[in-house]
């Protein structure tokens, strides 16, 4: 019995791939990890890793879908069903923590690949225009219901979170200080709060 559990909760050969990739990819980069440096992080053949991806390509685009699904606003996405706007100010606040560097290095990696890859770049524009939709109906909805300032412009609003959290993803080396501290944490998400238009009895 406690076999067949163990059996089941394991990841998968392609999934200890994909986990391998991104770790090298975020802390080497796409151009020099190599599909036998991979394999070798998975625990299998050079080899045999082609029996699951192609190529690289192939594997980096694999990362990047997984990279985007569990970024901490579209984790937030996937457990309400859609996106709630009182859960932005912190969603974007946890991109500071320390335990989020890696998926931040990897940010910045699939944005960097993104200018040498088309499905990559497809692959994040279609993500970011998607993400950017939703913010932008969350933040209307919120509007029609009396928990945000109706004279913020959804759309701007939305562009600009955005691009907050492209610029939080840069913060191991802009400013790594700011990494895992407290006080910023709080301040990002009151200034994001503000930025949306929510009343201050709504703030995280």
């Amino acid at each position: 019995m406690t076999k067949a559990i163990q059996s089941t909760s394991a990841p998968s050969t392609r999934e200890r791939i994909v986990a391998a990739a991104a770790r090298l990819f975020a802390e080497f980069g796409f151009a020099s990890s190599s599909m036998p440096a991979i394999a070798e992080q998975s625990g299998i053949t050079a080899g045999a890793i082609y029996r699951h991806f192609e190529s690289k390509a192939e594997l980096l685009l694999e990362v990047v879908r997984q990279a985007l699904r569990s970024a901490p606003v579209s984790a937030r996405a996937r457990e309400h069903g859609k996106i709630d706007v009182t859960a932005l100010p912190e969603a974007a606040a946890s991109y500071v923590a320390k335990d989020l560097k890696m998926m931040r290095q990897l940010s910045l990696e699939v944005h960097a690949a993104a200018s040498r890859d088309s499905g990559v770049a497809l692959l994040l524009s279609e993500y970011t225009v998607d993400l950017r939709r939703r913010i932008s109906e969350a933040i209307a909805s919120a509007q029609r219901d009396g928990l945000a300032d109706s004279q913020i412009d959804p759309d701007l609003s939305a562009q600009l979170y955005a691009t907050m959290i492209m610029g939080l993803n840069h913060l191991d080396t802009v400013n790594p200080s700011l990494v895992g501290n407290p006080v910023w944490r709080a301040f990002v998400a009151e200034r994001v709060s503000v930025m949306l238009g929510l009343s201050s009895s709504r703030v995280p």
